[in-house]
């Protein structure tokens, strides 16, 4: 079996002469040298029509061509394909693959990426971003204007990526289209000392996230939920984005967070690594949950027997991700790097284990981590590596649904969150068909309608749950407003179910 993906040009005419050559070579060494099959699996197609009488020999071509004929007298069924009288056939009418970035220049547009994109049917695959931008860059190079292919583009191809990579997980020579996505948002990023003053200033804008909340809170208290939902979303829209859209399932805001006083006790150390937005989320007013991610992630801990420990400075620090996804590469890395750095020394250089309470987090931190000192994990590692044989497990009768996050998929942890919650619900219900939630980190403000359209099937599938589980609260906030659920961390419901082992 002889299956082989090559990258020919067809640029020139010694291109096409070269791949002449080339396929009457293989269709000689395969059809006669070794009396095999010129295709198995994919049919004859076009390309291989020419060399079926090469294959089979003149009188089994002659038998075909009767019965087509008997069949297809006027020969309008698929003209060419299996059976033609043209040796030149496979050489006309090539498809052009133009490089556009060394990115994407592999993909030969199979579109096994494409079930998992949340963004399929609302705007652009993956592989019709990349043929898109193939399109564009060879009219470049052409000297054609693309100026309007390229202003539609910023919205089908960029603005409405989740960029979260999941494509590449499908995709056979691991192409992410996400990365190609980011580096054309870098390429445009013009607001350097904006995100530079943001990143050394990192807790001033936690503080005017947390009053933006505020103010968000204390607009649904005098309007009304529905009111003020009905106005955000046409503000929204009339912002094209830029005033982000107000939902029930909006979080209320937390207080800047109060370091507890470490103490000296015997109990083992666990270094609480508590996101940005955990830090500055806390539960939708609406939510029948109201104690916040971080308090309950604390409170699960301490019960496992654990002393929490949190790293110095906590509110300046960040893993990067919201300045990455903006395109601002430099200064994600230089909070990345400061993460960890603050994380060595919490964890007593790296003798204590680390909790991530959001995977997409952990996940942009483990990415490429250097240090094997460090020891990071996200919940779902977490709970079932250290907690399991510390606490007992009385699962509720509730129904329960959970949401697998791009970022547990790539960890490797989607089975075990699965089992996790299959250890606390004895009914759980997980949604197919629904990859990614399209939330994206703040896309579920500023571009809702991919979160919408992601999620378009979430409610119907969820209806009998008492509630949703997930490990990222941005992605909950779009789960909850279109499921007609709440959403919580998994540290909710374990917590709910479960009591220290006693010895």
């Amino acid at each position: 079996n002889l299956h082989f993906v090559f990258t020919q040009g067809f640029d020139s005419p010694e291109q096409v002469a070269r791949y002449s050559a080339f396929m009457d070579d293989v269709a000689q060494l395969v059809a006669v040298e070794y009396g095999g099959s010129l295709k198995a699996e994919h049919g004859t197609g076009r390309n291989m029509a020419p060399f079926v009488e090469l294959e089979w020999g003149s009188d089994a071509y002659q038998l075909m061509w009767q019965l087509k004929r008997l069949l297809d007298p006027a020969g309008i069924l698929n003209p060419g394909v299996v059976l033609t009288d043209d040796p030149q056939l496979h050489l006309k009418n090539l498809k052009p693959l133009p490089a556009a970035d060394e990115i994407v220049d592999k993909c030969i547009e199979c579109g096994f990426c494409e079930p998992v994109c949340p963004s399929k049917g609302l705007t652009l695959s993956p592989r019709q971003r990349i043929v898109m931008w193939r399109d564009i860059q060879a009219k470049k190079r052409a000297g054609e204007d693309t100026r309007e292919l390229e202003r539609d583009y910023q919205y089908q191809g960029i603005d409405t990526c989740a960029a979260t990579g999941l494509c590449a997980q499908r995709c056979p020579v691991g192409i992410n289209t996400g990365e190609l996505v980011k580096k054309l948002r870098g390429q445009t990023a013009d607001h350097g000392k904006t995100a530079n003053w943001l990143a050394e200033n990192f807790h001033t804008a936690l503080s005017g996230a947390r009053l933006t909340l505020r103010a968000a809170n204390g607009a649904r208290k005098l309007l009304g939920a529905p009111r003020l939902s009905r106005m955000s979303a046409s503000l929204s829209k009339l912002s094209h984005g830029r005033v982000p859209q107000w939902t029930a399932a909006m979080p209320q805001p937390l207080k800047s967070l109060q370091l507890p006083t470490a103490s000296n006790d015997a109990r083992p150390r666990v270094v609480y690594l508590a996101a940005c937005v955990s830090r500055v989320m806390g539960p939708a007013a609406a939510d029948h949950e109201q104690t916040s991610l971080l308090d309950k992630t604390r409170g699960l801990l301490e019960k496992a027997g654990y002393q929490v420990v949190f790293p110095d400075n906590a509110d300046s620090l960040c893993c990067g991700q919201p300045f990455a996804s903006k395109g601002y590469a430099e200064q994600a890395e230089h909070k990345r790097q400061e993460m960890l750095n603050a994380l060595l020394l919490a964890s007593r250089g790296g003798l204590d284990p680390i909790y991530c309470d959001t995977s997409p987090c952990t996940l942009r931190l483990v990415q490429d981590l250097a240090d094997t000192r460090l020891d990071l994990y996200d919940p779902v590692r977490f709970i079932r590596s250290h907690l399991l044989d510390k606490l007992e497990f009385t699962p509720q009768d509730e129904p329960i649904a959970v949401h697998v996050t791009c970022s547990t998929q790539h960890l490797g942890e989607s089975q075990a969150l699965i089992d996790l919650a299959r250890r606390c619900s004895k009914e759980v219900v997980i949604p197919e068909g629904i990859h990614c939630c399209g939330f994206a980190g703040d896309k579920g403000f500023t571009t809702p309608e991919l979160n919408a359209h992601s999620l378009r099937s979430l409610k119907d599938a969820v209806q009998y749950c008492s509630e949703g589980i997930s490990t990222s609260r941005t992605c909950e906030i779009g789960l909850s407003n279109h499921s007609g659920i709440d959403y919580h961390g998994l540290v909710y419901l374990v917590d709910r179910v479960t009591r220290p082992r006693i010895a």
